[in-house]
């Protein structure tokens, strides 16, 4: 996704025409001339596509974003008119159709470029009489914009269905059309597959969704400069390079160890010694100053071989982590994290349990001290304010309940982190960050190789790494699941996803982090 956008909000329907209205009445602009705005830059985009003798069909419905759809066809015209690519429009009429009045003058304009132009043509959707596009053809869909929330039936149908028999590349302008929003989408409702999205302004909701995943492709936010009211209240974001940068600190030349904190790692068993190892790494690379690990012997004895760097701390059992003698704890550690390869054996239960009864700075808990919480949930209400915990979908099940949808499962989030206190951190493509505070935040980074065990391991090490440098749960949160997702990108530019492994990753920190601070523009 795009980035750099002055306000990276994820606002609802109802929030993005309050600033839609907003801007039309405050910088003063006319309505058709903001249309002519977002139209001309989505043009823009679509135009700086590798395009060569393509020919165009652009879907127009009779609402403001089908006169989107016939801004950007006279835009391509004139992009491409030294090539005089064929650009086609469909307008799609529903049964009972009603036109806004920008689509109507933007229909004549239209019109008026047609009856100049042999290689500008325009046609009324004629359902009998499919639209036939080949391959190496574009489809811009501008039939529904981001209001929709019924089910399309009958000619609009018919017109998605044209749309999705072909091969052609295909962009949707604002929403892929008959998708909705802000809620789920009937699974019987007909919705365009696009190859990308151009949305306005504003990402929706829906994209950050598995449902709405196999719909929108590739999605490009287009900046129309559009402002917000003071009553929009935005409770949720997406992370972007331009906000996380200056949250980076710079070491001063006096700095050394100490400086960058010293973190502890309860983690791993007989069973799981990798997913110690894996956030061992991660910790070290995350740019930790000094990390302690303890756990089972059997992991401590090999630890050293594959990371010289750790402070060992082994437990009296061979096989589990049974016990934490804190009297040997060296005492400068400053943040904790528990929880990868542990095992859920009631001695280390205990352990974990002494720990949130020890402890009264916020700490780390991923994988199986997640699961004890969910095992004991009285527990929850003892967790020190803005501890992080890191579930994917199964464990964050256990802890809150099931979700009927992916939305319920954002709200749940959110209430979770409210009543709990927590920094939530829900792992998944586009990981969700709830606060305290009722904030939250989309990941951008990542792709699907980074669906590989032990993934996880190392972002709860690259966690504790920041958490021990002095940055706040929050920042941590922020920064640790950006740059871990930015990693796997990274990986992904020379090798396929499917041969990522999670130990990849930490080797790819160094390189995230220089493009996190890096001016050179990077989307």
């Amino acid at each position: 996704m795009a980035e750099e956008n002055l306000y990276p909000w994820v606002l609802n329907v109802a929030q993005t025409r309050l600033c839609e209205h907003h801007t039309i009445e405050h910088e003063p602009i006319a309505s058709i001339d903001l249309m002519e705005r977002a139209g001309e830059r989505c043009a823009h985009e679509i135009a700086m596509l590798p395009w060569h003798d393509n020919k165009f069909f652009i879907f127009c419905g009779t609402g403001n974003n089908g006169g989107d759809g016939l801004v950007i066809a006279r835009h391509l015209a004139e992009a491409f008119e030294w090539l005089e690519n064929p650009i086609h429009v469909v307008i799609c009429e529903s049964e009972n159709p009603h036109y806004s009045q920008e689509m109507t003058t933007n229909l004549e304009r239209w019109k008026e470029m047609c009856a100049k132009h042999k290689h500008l043509t325009w046609s009324m959707l004629d359902p009998d009489k499919p639209v036939i596009a080949d391959k190496e053809d574009t489809i811009v869909d501008a039939v529904f914009g981001i209001g929709l929330q019924r089910k399309v039936e009958g000619r609009l149908a018919s017109a998605i269905a044209m749309m999705n028999a072909s091969d052609a590349f295909t962009i949707a302008i604002d929403m892929p059309s008959g998708l909705y929003a802000d809620q789920p989408t009937p699974e019987d409702n007909p919705i365009v597959l696009a190859n990308m999205t151009l949305t306005i302004q504003y990402p929706k909701r829906a994209f950050f969704t598995p449902e709405g995943q196999p719909f929108y492709g590739e999605v490009r936010v287009m900046n129309i400069d559009m402002f917000p009211p003071k009553e929009v209240e935005c409770r949720c974001e997406y992370l972007t390079r331009k906000a996380l940068a200056p949250m980076v600190r710079i070491a001063d030349a006096f700095a050394h160890k100490g400086t960058f904190g010293h973190g502890l790692l309860i983690s791993g068993s007989a069973a799981m010694p990798g997913a110690t190892i894996l956030a061992a790494t991660a910790a070290m690379r995350g740019g930790i100053g000094k990390l302690t690990v303890h756990s089972a012997g059997a992991v401590t004895r090999i630890l050293p071989t594959v990371l010289p760097e750790a402070i060992l701390h082994t437990d009296d059992d061979e096989q589990k982590v049974s016990r934490l003698k804190w009297e040997g704890l060296p005492s400068s550690i400053n943040a904790v994290a528990l929880g990868p390869g542990l095992g859920t054996d009631k001695a280390t239960v205990n352990v974990i349990k002494d720990v949130l009864d020890s402890c009264q700075s916020p700490l780390i808990l991923d994988a199986d001290a997640l699961n004890m919480l969910a095992d004991n949930k009285t527990w929850l209400a003892y967790l020190p304010a803005y501890s992080i915990l890191t579930p994917h979908f199964k464990e964050f099940e256990r802890l809150a309940g099931p979700a009927a949808n992916h939305f319920e499962r954002i709200e749940q989030a959110k209430a979770f982190a409210e009543r709990y206190q927590v920094v939530l951190i829900l792992k998944g493509h586009n990981t969700l960050i709830s606060l305290p505070d009722g904030m939250q935040f989309f990941n951008t980074t990542g792709n699907s190789g980074m669906a590989t065990a032990g993934s996880g391991d190392t972002l709860t090490g690259l966690l504790l790494a920041l958490l021990a440098q002095g940055y706040t749960p929050v920042e941590t949160a922020l920064m640790g699941v950006y740059i871990h997702g930015l990693a796997g990108d990274i990986y992904i530019r020379d090798n396929a996803p499917q041969s990522l492994i999670a130990s990849d990753l930490p080797k790819l920190f160094g390189k995230a982090l220089n493009e996190l601070t890096s001016k050179t523009d990077i989307f």
